[in-house]
């Protein structure tokens, strides 16, 4: 009989301590489970809260993990720290650890032999990005350059970051000019010369942002839509083709008149003839003509130009070309939404109407002193050669949509308009100005700003995603990074993670 009371008793013991350990067990879990909510919670109230200052979002974080945490009367707060705000050219980071003691009340345990179990500790550490807004990323790994700057341009990226994913020596290129942003950073080097103003200083060596809409599927282009004519009239380019003629006979006429070798006279009698133009074709394709700043070098295309330089001198026409055309306040014609096979808008003011416009195997070009007014337009360029180019003294205006399945997108392609392999360059050179709201998304074009070329709107949201970005000569770019100026959403959101990394 002892035996079998012993025998009893010391089942019941194993019995017990299992059903204790078992208790535990769960409620470490049950802890564990506790902290971790409490500092993932932490860690995404410094996300979510609305000041932009670091101190105001860590206090919300201390505060929300600390309710988290003491949400059960039986868990004890017993260690809550929250880390001060580190900073680095992709954002503001920080970490809350947090740790619960609970004390278990266990029966088991109790008849096991214990007074009380242990006290039992959880702890878990969360961690918090909050991402700076993006404005410029040049994607291409291995160009010559990713961002380039020179001569006296400016680029102004106020709130924002700029980012070169290229891993090259002059991953930053910035030869000249002033340059202002939130950050600057370079997968690469950064080739600064002491010509260049920049603020703040970049950092190098940056891990590589990737293509925010590498997954993303452009609409399809249907069919060509008939070439609408945004040509000047006959009479302005007569008018300014016989103005043209006139400074060009003067300019010839000065060079013969300094001309004192008589036999080079008699020797140039023969071109007399060619010298007497009657149009502006023949006035700009003889020998004087071709050293004439007022003649037009031959259009570019945009494709196998791998220097932006070319592009500076080939793309603008003689002032005197388009000095007599009018420039418009008022809407002259309007375009309705389809797929044009190129678009050339040269005169008037044209309104495109709201809706996705596809710019299919050709450039849209707005030149002279033309001006095209957008709202709630996206245009997307598909097949070789299609990219956009304004130029001369025209204006665009473009602003994207607010709302449907392309929100926030004012330009894009399709990833196929590259001519022979080379990337084509969408462009703003001469005079030309460009006013976006929304992003320019054209991962495998050139971005490019010359001559006195502007974005010259202090736009509240412009992000721009290309392969290249340059900026030269008095070339301007100015981005005031302020959404809530405008109903246009971000189509790229700034990363803002929280996770437990312990």
């Amino acid at each position: 009989m002892p035996i079998f009371a012993i025998s009893i008793m010391a089942i019941l013991a194993l019995v017990a301590a299992t059903l204790a350990l078992g208790m535990d067990s769960r409620s470490g879990s049950k802890v564990q489970q506790a902290a971790d909510s409490a500092a993932l919670g932490g860690a995404t109230a410094f996300l979510n809260s609305s000041s932009p200052r670091a101190a105001d979002r860590l206090e919300a974080a201390y505060h929300q993990a600390k309710v988290l945490a003491e949400r059960n009367s039986e868990y004890a707060l017993a260690d809550l720290v929250v880390d001060a705000v580190t900073e680095d050219a992709y954002g503001q980071h920080t970490q809350l650890a947090v740790e619960l003691e609970f004390q278990p009340v266990n029966f088991f345990a109790r008849f096991s032999g214990n007074t009380a179990t242990a006290p039992i500790r959880r702890r878990a550490v969360a961690s918090s990005t909050w991402g700076f807004p993006l404005c410029l990323l040049a994607l291409s790994p291995n160009e010559q350059s990713g961002i380039s700057l020179k001569h006296l341009a400016r680029l102004t990226a106020d709130g924002c970051i700029v980012w070169s994913n290229n891993t090259g020596r002059q991953s930053l290129s910035l030869l000249g000019g002033r340059a202002e942003a939130k950050s600057f950073c370079a997968a690469g080097l950064v080739d600064r010369s002491h010509r260049a103003s920049v603020s703040p200083l970049p950092d190098q060596q940056c891990d590589p942002i990737p293509d925010p809409l590498k997954d993303w599927t452009p609409p399809t282009a249907g069919t060509c839509a008939p070439a609408p004519d945004f040509e000047p009239p006959l009479s302005v380019v007569r008018q300014s083709e016989r103005q043209l003629e006139k400074l060009l006979r003067r300019q010839n006429s000065g060079r013969r008149n300094d001309d004192d070798d008589d036999d080079d006279d008699d020797d140039d009698d023969d071109d007399d003839d060619d010298e007497r133009q009657t149009g502006l074709a023949n006035a700009c394709s003889n020998r004087a003509g071709a050293s004439n700043p007022n003649c037009p070098s031959e259009p570019a295309t945009g494709g196998g130009l791998s220097d932006f330089d070319l592009l500076a001198l080939t793309d603008n026409l003689a002032n005197a070309l388009y000095i007599l055309d009018r420039q418009f306040d008022m809407e002259t014609d309007t375009l309705t939404p389809g797929t044009y096979c190129g678009l050339d808008i040269a005169y008037g003011h044209v309104r495109m109407q709201p809706g996705t416009y596809f710019i299919k195997d050709a450039p849209m070009t707005v030149t002279r002193k033309a001006t095209v007014k957008a709202e709630g337009v996206t245009i997307v360029f598909t097949g070789p050669g299609a990219y956009l180019r304004v130029s001369d003294q025209a204006r665009l205006d473009l602003s994207a949509p607010t709302d449907g399945p392309l929100a926030g997108i004012a330009v894009a392609e399709r990833r196929n308009t590259a001519l022979n392999g080379v990337p084509v360059v969408s462009r703003l050179t001469g005079h030309g100005a460009l006013s976006i709201i929304g992003l320019i998304y054209l991962p495998t074009q050139n971005f490019f700003i010359s001559g006195s070329g502007a974005g010259d709107q202090s736009s509240p949201l412009l992000q721009i995603v290309a392969n290249r970005i340059s900026l030269r000569d008095t070339g301007l770019l100015r981005i005031d990074f302020n959404p809530g100026k405008t109903d246009v959403p971000v189509a790229i959101q700034p990363a803002r993670i929280a996770r437990l990394i312990e």
